[in-house]
């Protein structure tokens, strides 16, 4: 087996010490298994397996690991009773006033992703993932017209 066939091949497992080694701002929100959680459910939005839209392994782990973090910051801001939907898009100080944008008015990014840094990163490192794909038809050779 080529090693380009191994690093495509492979399947990506949710690894909390990796995870945790790549986001320690995150890691003391939830233990290990609560993590572990998210990420089953992260694997829902994302198909991790090798028979998924990315082929390298190692773009299937770093968006998965982006995945789990801005689930977990998500919770994380839930918890805390932060229950905005979307990114504030104006402030005001007198008889104090929030908006909110929940049309996504940033750009194309889904206002679900936008509302934290891991989100907004996952979802410029999958567009390549999220355009049209052509495929060109294989021509019958026994069509080709010789001169």
């Amino acid at each position: 087996m080529s090693e380009r066939s191994d690093i495509t091949d492979r399947e990506v497992v949710f690894e909390w010490s990796e995870w945790a080694a790549s986001f320690p701002e995150l890691e003391s929100f939830f233990r290990p298994f609560n993590v572990q959680k998210i990420a089953e459910r992260a694997a829902i939005y994302f198909n991790p397996s090798s028979k998924g839209v990315v082929c390298c392994a190692k773009e299937r782990r770093i968006l998965l690991n982006l995945l789990v973090s801005h689930l977990v910051l998500l919770q994380k801001k839930t918890a805390d009773g932060d229950q905005l939907m979307g990114p504030v898009s104006s402030v005001s100080e007198g008889s104090v006033s929030l908006s909110v944008d929940t049309k996504g008015s940033i750009g194309k990014i889904d206002p679900w992703l936008s509302q934290t840094r891991y989100g907004q990163e996952f979802w410029a490192l999958s567009k390549k993932y999220r355009s049209t794909l052509y495929i060109r038809p294989i021509p019958d050779p026994r069509l080709r017209i010789f001169p």
